[in-house]
Parts: structure tokens; sequence; C-alpha cells
């Protein structure tokens, strides 16, 4: 496992996401355990190969990299990215525990990061605040491989159904989140660089899943698609 120091942080909003998660990471699996399985969803929309290059971006804690490891297998690589120390020394134990051999973490942001290889595939996983972020998805999509499959998972706000319901959203959200922008489509600047965007929001509609491939440069977009709870 190879590990490299993170550059000094750039913006108020990350400041604030290292502060939070010093504090959530002893607490962060037990505290966020109802979403694994929208996780190991997202994680097989990737349709991983052996051999794949993922990039894992803000990978936290590393709940994700077991499942990613099964379908890589021991040739394939996992490229973890996260800017809080203390998730990510907890991700370090993870891949120490299980001994792989093929996990590169990165102590950093979206928007610094600077990968050692190009990702076939992308996850965030609950990464609100990077997919907010056109300089982070900027940087990190212009060092992936053309067409890498990409998916995203997190929290959203409630359809317009239950509105009355997303004063809790906010306030549950409050340590994890930062920036609040477009939290009733946290995909809406990921789906700008994706062919093929399918947006899935399963009933009651606070969770969502979105896939797609990254846009080769030059190229139209293709249709989107949606599907699960209306607004």
């Amino acid at each position: 496992m190879a590990n490299e120091s993170m550059p000094p942080a750039s913006g108020a909003d990350l400041e604030r996401a290292l502060e939070h998660y010093r504090d959530l990471a002893p607490k962060y699996d037990y505290a966020t355990r109802r979403i694994d399985g929208v996780r190991a969803q997202a994680i097989d929309a990737l349709r991983l190969q052996p051999g794949d290059v993922v990039l894992d971006a803000g990978c936290g804690t590393g709940f994700c990299f077991e499942m990613i490891q099964q379908a890589i297998g021991p040739g394939g690589r996992l490229i973890g990215i996260e800017p809080s120390p203390e998730m990510l020394a907890r991700g370090r134990g993870r891949v120490a525990d299980a001994g792989w051999k093929n996990v590169t973490l990165l102590n950093t942001s979206g928007e610094a990061a600077r990968l050692p290889e190009a990702p076939d595939a992308i996850l965030f996983s609950y990464a609100h605040d990077l997919l907010q972020s056109k300089a982070g998805l900027d940087n990190l999509f212009g060092q992936s491989r053309s067409g890498a499959r990409i998916a995203a998972c997190g929290s959203q706000l409630f359809p317009r159904w239950f509105a009355p319901g997303n004063w809790y959203m906010r306030w549950s959200h409050r340590g994890y989140i930062t920036n609040f922008d477009s939290f009733d489509a946290p995909w809406r600047f990921l789906s700008g660089y994706l062919d093929d965007f399918i947006a899935t929001r399963p009933w009651p509609g606070e969770r969502y899943l979105v896939q797609g491939r990254l846009r080769k440069v030059g190229s139209s977009p293709r249709t989107r698609q949606s599907s699960g709870a209306s607004e």
C-alpha cells in the first residue's frame, strides 16, 4: 500500500469537513450502517472486472474496499482518495488487516489529487461535497480513461410530496455535508460529464444511485434517463 501526505486544504468547505470527520471517524461505519445496501448497489453498477483500476473518490474509512477487491482481484488496482486523515487512517487499517498489496491511498482532496494511474471506473459513495466541486470533478476526470464507468450514490432531499421531511434531511446531514447546494439533485454537475446517464431514486426518494460513462472529449451527450420516486 502506498501513502502520500495531503497538500494544504483549499477552501472553507474542506476545512469544515475535516473538522466534522475528525470527530465522526471512530463511529462513522456504525452511524452509516443503514446505507450499506445502496453502496453495494453502486459498486455493482460499475460492472467491475478482474484487473480493473478503480478510484474510490472520497473513500472515507474504506467500507467499500472489500467489495471492490472481490471484483477486481489481485491483478486490479484500487486507488482511494480522502481528505480526512482520521477517516483515511481507518481505511489504511482495513488494507493492512486484509493484506492487500494493490491499494494506493492518497490523503488529498479531489481538487488536488494526482492519480498514479488512470482509472477504468470511479465510485462516488456518499461524497456529496466532492460532487458539488466542478474543480474536483474536472481534475479527477481529466486523469481518467475516456469512457470510464462512473457510479455515485448518496442522500438527497425528499420529493416535493414529502417536503416537510426535508428539514430532517438537512438537520441529520449537517455533520456530514458542508455544501448543501443541489441537495435536491446532487448529481447535477456529474451528469454533465456522462454518457448513458441513468438516475435511480428508490421510494421514498431520499437516496439516489446514478451511473454512466465518462464522455469522450468532443462527443455529443447521449440520452439521459431517470427512474424511481416521482417529484
